[in-house]
């Protein structure tokens, strides 16, 4: 099950513009794959340790501050950081509801959003219910409220792209048909992790392997991201490197980043 349509929904309803619905989706998409109850690290079809750590909360194994310390992110926005989580568990124990409950994720985070302490100096919601440019909602969104790791917003945005299509194709007209080229594409919008190094078996937590992952997701291989290069990662690289019409060892250097979508100009003079 998909929770984009929910998601959306209740972005829109909480005011965000088209945009910013959408830059939070690509956002989301690429940390936890829209699930609200997705552990850091669970990459098995089933989630089963993902749906273990939930029971844990909601039975009383997990307590409050065990939670907030296991440096472990969760929910849609990954949340790790101990006050954010501590928030988090609050805000489902006073109100109620599942930890893992979409509603009570997307509300939290709209609270944050109204938050400057959470968002860099600068609440961000005014923004994300004004901005029309889906790219900007995006960046502003990675830059300033997720600030991961890497900031793979060329990933994150393509994101927004499929699931703005993937909306579309359910018959829900989330962009007007006259938007500009402008306002969804901006020219040439770069990845931050310039240049990129190649990538083989020795490269676990580099930012590179973040990047790429990002870039995989996006083109709909199911990868979590997580800056791990293990054997399910190789796999999906050396797939995408057949597809590609690439030698399928693995490795990813200057030709399959550049099938991946990344400016062959950046590996001149290398």
């Amino acid at each position: 099950m998909s929770y984009h349509q929910t998601i959306y929904n209740l972005l829109r309803r909480y005011g965000l513009s088209e945009a910013g619905a959408l830059g939070m989706l690509g956002n989301w998409e690429c940390e936890s794959g829209c699930e609200p109850y997705r552990l850091q690290g669970d990459y098995q079809a089933s989630r089963a340790i993902s749906k273990a750590y939930v029971a844990a909360i909601e039975n009383g194994t997990q307590d409050r501050e065990r939670f907030a310390t296991d440096t472990k992110g969760f929910g849609l926005a990954q949340w790790t950081l101990p006050d954010r989580k501590r928030n988090l568990w609050d805000k489902a124990k006073t109100s109620g509801q599942r930890i893992d409950s979409v509603e009570l994720q997307v509300e939290f985070a709209i609270w944050e959003l109204g938050q400057a302490e959470w968002c860099m100096g600068a609440a961000l919601l005014p923004y994300l219910k004004t901005v029309e440019s889906i790219y900007d909602a995006t960046a502003c969104i990675c830059r300033k409220y997720e600030c991961p790791a890497i900031n793979n917003i060329q990933a994150r945005y393509e994101a927004a792209l499929r699931i703005r299509k993937e909306l579309d194709l359910s018959g829900t007209a989330v962009v007007e048909e006259n938007a500009t080229t402008e306002q969804e594409q901006p020219d040439e919008p770069k990845i931050e992790t310039w240049p990129p190094r190649t990538i083989d078996e020795h490269c676990s937590g580099w930012a590179e392997v973040w990047l790429l992952q990002g870039l995989l997701k996006c083109r709909g291989y199911n990868v979590l991201i997580d800056g791990i290069l293990g054997s399910l990662l190789t796999d999906k690289v050396k797939q995408f490197q057949r597809e590609s019409g690439l030698d399928a060892d693995g490795v990813v250097g200057k030709n399959t980043y550049i099938k991946l979508g990344i400016d062959p100009a950046v590996f001149e003079g290398r």
